[in-house]
């Protein structure tokens, strides 16, 4: 178990996974200030500050996944009857697979977003294509946007829109009619079309960035429904307003409705078409004016910044400029721009994508990775504990394994030594009863040998000479002879045998009952080899566990049946070599006396 809980060397421990996981919002910030031509920066971008750390917790969560997915595999080989885990760990660890692979899922999905909100014809569209250094949003005087726009970045190279009804690649060249609002089959305000430019020709959209264009909030009332479904995930919102005029109430309502529904939103607000104030006497004061406006609105109004943050996220700029000086750049050429203090807002515009970039890329990192950072430190935290407790009980487990099967051993030990001895015991009665057997046996028989002559009389089968008859009687005779010695000996000898036998057996039967605990002992079973043998138990306190399966009753025991002693003399066999002389023979002939006198 230990192996599988030390495979993900960066996740050896919860607060190591923490750890790991939470220095995501310390990552160190790069520099974008130099730019070459086109906008691109000469040094690392503050935006891949969110790049890295979306890989880096990208590989977090993947060896987290990893470690998961191996403490799922490694339950599920856990047999549950073992009784390591509980139902409810199996069913953690499987909870803990999916809710890693939808976080890994939503991570792959995460990048930075920033949503461009403002009153109709503020230049909206034209301050994304110059941040994206293309003409790729439709613009114009008037009401033009009339749905949410996402441009986004596409990998394959192509340009492409899709719809939210549709995810079929469409031509760009649609998009006019899709979210143009002069278009007479233009989408609804609260749809979304996603256009997707291939990140080789924008740096934004290849490190990660989506770029929100809407529709104008003086036009449209269902602003709830604008926030819910394309708000609540922004990490960084831009007012344009028009710097001809000041932030009008329904600007200012929208941004409250905003605040309500998230925590501290980033607001940046750009004066945009300032250029039109070039060459005014009044100048500085309209800009003033338009600057402590905007800081009232964000520290007083809003209350999400301080006056020091607030005047970081105050720009006046010329979209429409910077746009055309980026595409005269794109060519080489050089910008065609000649109105008065052109390049202050061309500088004052690099200084808003600056502080964006900044702002976004940490917004980013902190909105989108920290509650999954949290979480992610939450399930390695409570996976480990869970693994921790399994390994826990499983060591437990082992050790009263481990003493369970050494008291059976000493048991079964014990048992041995004590079955051997009555073995042994056992065998010296055996041959206890035998030589005594023999000897009662051979005393009886001796006895009714020298009673033979009282059986032959009692046989009166009549006697006939002829060979024929001769043998059937010698046979009856044989067969009387035989059953009255045995009957005999039976009746003097049966009973003391008996009892002898039911005693040694009875003998054994306690010797052997007494190696089982005196709970598992039937009554009537129990005798003084008992105590004895309880006595000299090694362990008497643990009998319960060995002999538990030993379940002693009356109806397993051996039956029990009446001992009796069967004789057989086989005097057939002990006559067979006897010749019967039938021929008559006078006793006090002169034959007969000679013969007696030479033998004597």
């Amino acid at each position: 178990m230990s192996g599988s809980l030390s495979r993900s060397v960066s996740l050896q421990s919860p607060e190591e996974a923490g750890g790991m996981a939470a220095s995501l919002l310390q990552l160190p910030q790069g520099r974008g200030d130099q730019r070459q031509s086109g906008g691109q920066p000469s040094g690392s971008s503050p935006l891949q500050h969110f790049v890295q750390a979306k890989k880096k917790i990208n590989e977090i969560f993947k060896e987290v996944e990893g470690y998961v997915n191996e403490t799922e595999r490694f339950l599920v080989t856990v047999p549950k009857e073992a009784e390591v885990a509980p139902d409810e760990v199996y069913d953690a660890a499987k909870e803990y697979g999916l809710k890693v692979a939808g976080i890994r899922e939503v991570l792959e999905r995460d990048h930075m977003k920033v949503a461009f909100f403002g009153r109709t014809s503020n230049g909206k569209s034209t301050a994304i294509n110059s941040l994206l250094g293309e003409k790729i949003l439709p613009t114009g005087i008037g009401h033009t946007t009339s749905c949410f726009l996402q441009v986004e970045g596409s990998h394959t190279g192509e340009a492409y829109l899709t719809t939210e009804r549709d995810d079929s690649h469409q031509s760009l060249q649609s998009l006019p009619q899709l979210g143009n609002a002069l278009c007479k089959e233009k989408l609804d305000s609260n749809c979304k079309v996603m256009v997707h430019w291939p990140v080789e020709k924008c740096r934004l959209l290849g490190e990660e960035v989506v770029i929100i264009d809407s529709p104008g909030i003086d036009v449209e009332a269902d602003l709830d429904e604008w926030i819910d479904k394309h708000c609540l995930d922004s990490d960084v919102f831009v007012l344009v307003a028009n710097a001809e005029s000041t932030i009008m109430l329904t600007e200012k309502k929208f941004f409250h409705k905003v605040s309500e529904r998230l925590s501290n939103p980033n607001i940046f607000i750009l004066h945009n078409r300032w250029d039109a104030s070039a060459g005014e006497d009044q100048q500085d004061q309209v800009r003033n004016q338009h600057k402590e406006r905007a800081l009232a609105f964000l520290t007083t109004e809003l209350g999400i910044c301080s006056k020091e943050e607030a005047e970081d996220r105050i720009f006046f700029i010329s979209a429409k400029e910077a746009l055309q000086t980026r595409l005269q750049e794109a060519k080489g050429l050089p910008p065609n721009i000649h109105t008065e203090d052109y390049f202050t807002r061309y500088l004052e515009y690099q200084q808003f994508e600056k502080k964006l970039e900044h702002c976004l890329s940490s917004t980013a990192v902190r909105t989108k990775f920290a509650a999954h950072t949290a979480r992610g430190r939450d399930i390695v935290v409570r996976e480990g504990n869970m693994i921790g407790s399994v390994q826990d009980t499983a060591a437990r487990r082992r050790n009263e394994e481990a003493n369970n099967r050494k008291e059976m051993l000493d048991r079964l030990d014990f048992t041995e030594r004590q079955l051997e001895l009555m073995t042994h015991e056992m065998k010296d009665k055996i041959c206890a009863i035998v030589e005594d057997v023999e000897y009662k046996v051979a005393k009886a028989l001796s006895e009714e040998i020298r009673r033979l002559s009282v059986l032959v009389d009692e046989f009166n089968d009549p006697f006939h000479p002829d060979p024929l008859v001769v043998n059937v009687y010698k046979s009856k005779l044989n067969h009387h002879l035989e059953s009255g010695v045995g009957s005999n000996l039976k009746a003097r000898l049966s009973s003391d045998l008996q009892l002898n036998m039911e005693t040694q057996q009875k003998d054994m039967m306690d010797r052997m009952t007494a190696l089982l605990p005196p709970e598992k002992q039937t009554s009537g079973l129990q005798s003084a080899p008992l105590a004895s043998v309880a006595a000299t138990d090694p362990c008497p306190d643990k009998r319960d566990r060995f002999y538990g399966p030993l379940q002693v009753s009356r109806n397993i025991l051996p039956r029990r049946e009446a001992f009796e002693v069967l004789y057989h003399l086989n005097c057939d066999n002990l006559c067979s070599d006897f010749q019967e002389d039938l021929s008559f023979k006078f006793s006090l002939g002169f034959s007969c006396l000679m013969t007696r006198c030479v033998t004597s």
